[in-house]
Parts: C-alpha cells; sequence; structure tokens
C-alpha cells in the first residue's frame, strides 16, 4: 500500500474538526513549498550565501578524510 492510501485511510477516521486541522496544514505546507518554489527555507539559503561553507570546495581545507570515519577496532 503506498503512502497516498494510507493517507487517505488515515483521513477516514478522523473526526471532522481534526479533518479541518489536517486539511489547513496541507494547504499551509503546499503554500510554503510554492512560495520557495522547492528550494530550502531563508536560513539554508542564508547560510550558504556567507561563504561560511566554502572551505569544502578546497581539499586541502579540509581536515579529516574519509579515513576518519571509518570505526576503529
Amino acid at each position: 500500500m503506498g503512502r497516498r492510501e494510507q493517507l487517505v485511510k488515515e483521513l477516514e477516521r478522523l473526526s471532522e474538526e481534526l479533518l479541518e486541522e489536517v486539511s489547513d496544514f496541507a494547504a499551509f505546507v503546499r503554500k510554503r513549498r510554492e512560495s520557495r518554489g522547492g528550494r530550502e527555507g531563508p536560513w539554508g539559503e542564508f547560510s550558504l550565501s556567507t561563504g561560511a561553507f566554502d572551505f569544502w570546495n578546497d581539499p586541502e581545507e579540509v581536515e579529516y578524510s574519509l579515513d576518519d570515519l571509518k570505526k576503529r577496532r
């Protein structure tokens, strides 16, 4: 069973009051996504635009390597 079918079954179990709340939330999420054009929110855009993570573009600036992520025994 897909997500849509699961959601429909859950919606069928809700009271009218809860159904109205879920409907409002779904409209909010859809409008927010449309207003962003599918992009991340303002904080994500801000953090990327500051250059704070530009050091990742230069491998010599990075202090850790993939070997550092491997579990040691």
